[in-house]
């Protein structure tokens, strides 16, 4: 029956009606009613070794063949059929989760025939999708749930729990991480309780790596014994310790059993941190570093000597379960140095706090420095002073004190020197690393916030014209608004967890500011004089000398008395009166100045006979003209110099004759006066006729020509120019104005 949800209704509130042999009932659509009645097969790990059985792998293949049906046919029902089937099926989960518990371990080679794990994968692909659907809240417009009641489902019908949680990262971590990581991602952001669930999970797998030191290494001195729960019955060959202090005596199977679950775990723990880092608190918060350190220094060691003892090195079972042991000690490497990758990738890529960040790095690398072996061995695979370096120019104000601890408790076991790490340098503007925040240079200083936070919004909006300036605001306030960081973060799809929720379109919405006075001063006031300068409400600083009751009474009574309030003058009489103290002697009027001269431009000539300076010289192009006169003076007769009128002026005269100076200015003087005129010929009168001869005889030219200047120039006389007459009168005083 095809699901009728026209309102859009979540599926936990649908009803549906059914008729059942002419009666109708109205069904919840979650509902035990939508069960079919199917035996679903248990999933069975297949054959394998030299042991097979005829016909074994043939029916292997058969049953998984059903399973595989069975799976599939989940998977093709609808949205209500799939989830009642899930909660009340009585073999469904049951069917599921034998696979998880019965699936091939990565450590574990694949199968031998190429049908069996043919078929092993497609089974593997079919639940890993069954799995990811139950995470799915919502299919459809018609087919959805709501968060909430999945988030109660999931964790009350213990439809997903710690050990299930596991089993997918181990059987699905190592190819399909980045799935993997999704689906926990969904699961513990859906429920928030499965992380007390995982912290006592994590406590359990303690208690495990102490048992297992203890089965080995009977000296390890614990300060209290394996805290296991009593529901705890042992794994495979391991039963749970007695309360007595009788040791029993460790088989090979034993050890091979105790081998198997400490790579089991430690590859879970792992693939666990790996694909989904968001839980690493969770380990530090149960000092799981500390447990690996001791199982690797105590453990490890023995499990190889053990194996000596009991073993057979010539065996292949021998070879296997050493492989084991190196495996393990590699996952148990790895677990380190995912819980401080996880850091490091905190800091790298800027989110949350990097001193936080670098303080939690530093305290997980002092707790793997409380033993040798492990921190020797990860040194030797992964060297500490490269990502101390790392860290030192990501964050410059590392605390160098724990820096150099670190690395001399590593070289001391070591015996090699100490490498000094370089002074931090230019930092790294990839994208990826986060710089502390620098000083604004005094030019950067004198802009205004709004105005460099456009400029920088502008710049991004240049490379990623699409973004919204909102968008781009808040990315810059992230990454401390640095421009080239958010533009690679966005071009390289790495920008940090709360900007990905953001819309890439936001634009920018301003602060209301009545939200902002409200948040001041805890008033919310509607007034229009809110946060003015007299608003004592706000502001501490309000300049009382401008308040007054009433009109504000003036300084001076009238015009007159502020013309005679010289206190400005008087301030600025020390300002002029150091004008006076320079005074140039010559500039200054003497009466014995002789102005004789002044009007001509002409001044006298100094007396220079006492002057005991360099003598005159005559210019060189004057000594040229001076030798013509002389050649020529010497040519002609003496007597033609009395010819030649004294009255002339010479050209080399020192000065002008005042005598001729002043004939020619008396006679500017009459020219001015109108006399020295009698003998100019006197001007001949115009003819200004305009009558000419009477009608019919023809006029002449010059009275035509009279006669059209007087009808051009008729206005300025008589009454054709009135105004400018009585304008010209009343210039010259002739009537009052």
């Amino acid at each position: 029956m095809f699901l009728q949800n026209p309102d859009c209704l979540p599926v936990e509130n649908v009803t549906l009606s059914v008729s059942n042999a002419g009666v109708v009932q109205q069904i919840k659509a979650l509902d035990p009613y939508w069960v079919e009645k199917r035996d679903m097969t248990i999933y069975e790990r297949p054959p394998s070794g030299s042991t097979i059985v005829l016909g074994a792998v043939d029916t292997w293949k058969a049953r998984m063949e059903g399973y595989l049906e069975d799976v599939k046919w989940l998977l093709s029902l609808e949205y209500y059929r799939f989830w009642s089937t899930i909660l009340y099926h009585p073999q469904c989960m049951d069917a599921l989760v034998s696979f998880l518990q019965e699936a091939t371990p990565p450590y574990i080679p694949p199968h031998e025939s190429r049908d069996v794990q043919k078929l092993y994968e497609d089974i593997r692909r079919a639940v890993l999708i069954v799995f990811s659907r139950l995470v799915t809240n919502k299919e459809s417009k018609t087919q959805w749930m709501t968060k909430e009641y999945m988030a109660d489902l999931l964790y009350n019908k213990f439809i997903f729990t710690i050990p299930i949680i596991w089993d997918l990262c181990l059987t699905y971590g190592v190819d399909n991480g980045r799935h993997v990581g999704r689906v926990l991602d969904c699961v513990f952001g859906l429920q928030p309780r499965y992380e007390g669930d995982a912290v006592a999970a994590v406590a359990f797998v303690k208690e495990a790596f102490k048992y297992i030191i203890l089965q080995v290494n009977k000296d390890y001195d614990s300060e209290d014994p394996p805290n296991l729960p009593e529901t705890f019955k042992g794994f495979s060959e391991i039963r749970r310790p007695s309360n007595t202090k009788a040791v029993d005596k460790l088989t090979f199977d034993m050890l091979k059993d105790l081998v198997v679950h400490l790579l089991d775990t430690s590859m879970t723990m792992r693939i666990f941190i790996e694909v989904y880092p968001k839980s690493v608190p969770i380990f530090r918060k149960t000092n799981f570093v500390i447990s690996i350190v001791q199982l690797y220094e105590y453990g490890i060691p023995l499990l190889y000597e053990k194996l000596e003892e009991t073993g057979d090195q010539t065996s292949v079972t021998y070879t296997e379960i050493e492989g084991y042991i190196d495996t393990a000690r590699a996952e148990l490497i790895d677990i380190f140095r995912e819980i401080l990758a996880a850091y490091k990738s905190a800091i790298f890529s800027g989110e949350g706090s990097i001193a936080n960040h670098v303080e939690d790095y530093l305290a997980v690398m002092m707790d793997g420095l409380s033993e040798k072996l492990l921190i020797k061995d990860y040194h030797s695979c992964y060297p500490v002073h490269d990502d101390l370096e790392m860290l030192r120019q990501a964050y410059p104000d590392i605390d160098t004190v724990k820096t150099d601890f670190i690395l001399q408790a590593i070289y001391s076991n070591l015996d090699e020197p100490v490498p000094e790490l370089p002074a931090p340098t230019e930092k790294l503007t990839n994208g990826h690393i986060d710089t502390t925040p620098t000083q604004n240079t005094p030019k950067d200083a004198e802009i205004p916030d709004n105005v460099r936070e456009e400029s920088l919004i502008s710049e991004v909006k240049d490379i990623l014209p699409h973004l919204g300036d909102g968008f781009i605001l808040k990315c810059l306030q992230h990454y401390g608004f640095n421009a080239e960081r958010v533009i690679n973060s966005i071009l390289e799809d790495n920008l940090a967890e709360p900007l990905r929720a953001l819309d890439q379109s936001l634009p920018i919405i301003p602060e209301d500011p009545l939200d902002t006075k409200f948040l001041e001063t805890g008033q919310a006031r509607l007034n229009v004089f809110d946060g003015d300068q007299f608003d004592i409400m706000t502001r501490d600083d309000v300049d009382v000398s401008k308040i007054h009751i009433g009109k504000r009474k003036s300084k001076y009574k009238d015009l007159k008395d502020m013309l005679d309030d010289k206190t400005e003058v008087k301030k600025m009489v020390d300002i002029y009166s150091k004008y006076n103290l320079v005074c140039d002697e010559e500039a200054l009027y003497s009466d014995e100045y002789d102005d004789t001269y002044d009007s001509d431009g002409v001044a006298p000539v100094p007396d220079l006979s006492d002057d005991t300076r360099r003598p005159f010289v005559t210019p060189r192009a004057l000594r040229q003209y001076d030798r013509e006169q002389e050649e020529e003076s010497e040519e002609e007769p003496e007597g033609q110099e009395e010819d030649k009128p004294s009255s002339s002026r010479n050209k080399m005269d020192f000065c002008v004759n005042p005598e001729e100076m002043r004939a020619r200015r008396e006679a500017s003087y009459q020219a001015r006066r109108g006399r020295g005129h009698a003998n100019r010929p006197a001007a001949q009168p115009r003819n200004t006729d305009v009558t000419g001869k009477p009608r019919g005889q023809g006029q002449e030219k010059e009275v035509l020509h009279n006669r059209d200047k007087k009808e051009k120039n008729k206005s300025a006389r008589a009454n054709h120019n009135r105004r400018s007459g009585a304008q010209w009168k009343r210039s010259q005083g002739m009537m009052p104005s």
